[in-house]
């Protein structure tokens, strides 16, 4: 057996065992189905399948997985995303009277994760894990927290996880008592407050490749979730980017996304940009200010595209133009000669770094 340190989650339907009892099986199952899958489909390294336990989607992840909280927090977030499409899809695209079908609005999602210590073992064909900590992220689906709270959809963290996630996120203080384990103190994110931003969004600014000036490919042997991690945590950043000083970021939502603003303190200059748009774990853009002329910016994307055997990368920068509109063909031209040499450079040092944490 091998010993991890990392996170448990279970993605668990809130109003299965109503919806069942409630509802014709010949229809039922399918759109239970339906759900599931959807949520499945959002279990990728490096977080791992654990196993399904009727309406619960279970997974595990080691801390060499996720270096940052706020990825994990995003894959949370893109859990409940995909739930809760799908299940507008299903109420938007029937028009079956039946009562499984109007009992889907009755049907919710809930998160609970844990970080602590397990045990992964290989038994015959199956691979389970098991200890104390596995044991209490199973206690933790059995709460009150909706009644106390007032908060239906909800991703419910144990302070242990909290503290590795290290985010600052609107979280909600809720504790409870447990069997062998005591008062746990944890922590409560509204799920459908994010899934509503995330449905009215903000303009989207996607910069495709025939738009741009300039852009870079490039494959990795390494899954999206790694390179996402990599190319937006400032803490990883510093240690890939050739020639990089120091890199910060302002977090005004109290997390990266929409609106936050990098300082990246080069030898060569001062890079200073900003998030337009942020779709984890799919694409994210930014707009970048000229080091050396004051109001000219270009605009950026960095996309990232599952594989077979890991992940695209394509960095696409867009034309320059000062307020006023005005184009600046020569700081075009600077820019797209520093990235096209210091880009090789520093996706072999992402790269190598990767494949270190691994």
């Amino acid at each position: 057996m091998t010993t991890h340190n990392g996170y448990l989650l279970i993605a668990d339907t809130s109003g299965y065992t109503q919806f069942l009892t409630s509802s014709e099986l010949e229809h039922a199952n399918p759109i239970l189905q339906s759900l599931l899958s959807a949520m499945v489909e959002q279990v990728g390294e490096p977080l791992q399948f654990w196993k399904m336990e009727g309406d619960a989607v279970l997974a595990y992840s080691t801390q060499q997985g996720f270096p940052t909280g706020e990825t994990f927090l995003a894959t949370c977030e893109n859990l409940y995303n995909a739930f809760a499409t799908r299940r507008q899809n299903i109420i938007a695209n029937t028009t079956c009277t039946c009562q499984a079908c109007a009992n889907v609005t009755g049907l919710d999602l809930k998160i609970i994760a844990h970080h602590g210590e397990f045990e992964e073992m290989q038994v015959g064909p199956m691979k389970d894990i098991s200890g104390a900590d596995v044991i209490l992220v199973h206690r933790m689906t059995k709460t009150n927290v909706g009644s106390v709270t007032g908060i239906r959809s909800y991703a419910l963290f144990s302070e242990a996880a909290v503290t590795a996630m290290d985010i600052e996120d609107a979280l909600v203080p809720y504790s409870h008592p447990f069997e062998h384990f005591g008062e746990v103190s944890m922590q409560v994110y509204d799920l459908a407050k994010a899934w509503e931003s995330f449905r009215a969004g903000c303009e989207h600014f996607f910069l495709e490749e025939m738009d741009g000036v300039w852009t870079y490919h490039r494959h990795f042997d390494l899954p999206i979730v790694a390179i996402w991690d990599a190319l937006t945590a400032p803490e990883l950043k510093q240690r890939w980017m050739d020639g990089m000083i120091s890199v910060t970021v302002e977090r005004p939502k109290g997390r990266i996304g929409a609106g936050s603003g990098y300082h990246c303190a080069h030898k060569a200059a001062d890079f200073r940009y900003w998030v337009t748009d942020w779709e984890p774990f799919d694409y994210f853009s930014t707009r970048i200010h000229d080091p050396g002329r004051e109001g000219i910016s270009m605009p950026e994307t960095y996309q990232l595209k599952p594989t077979s055997s890991g992940t695209d990368f394509r960095y696409t920068i867009g034309q320059a133009h000062d307020a006023g509109g005005n184009r600046s063909e020569v700081s075009e031209q600077e820019a797209v000669g520093f990235l096209s040499e210091f880009w090789p450079i520093c996706f072999d040092e992402m790269e190598a770094l990767l494949r270190n944490v691994e």
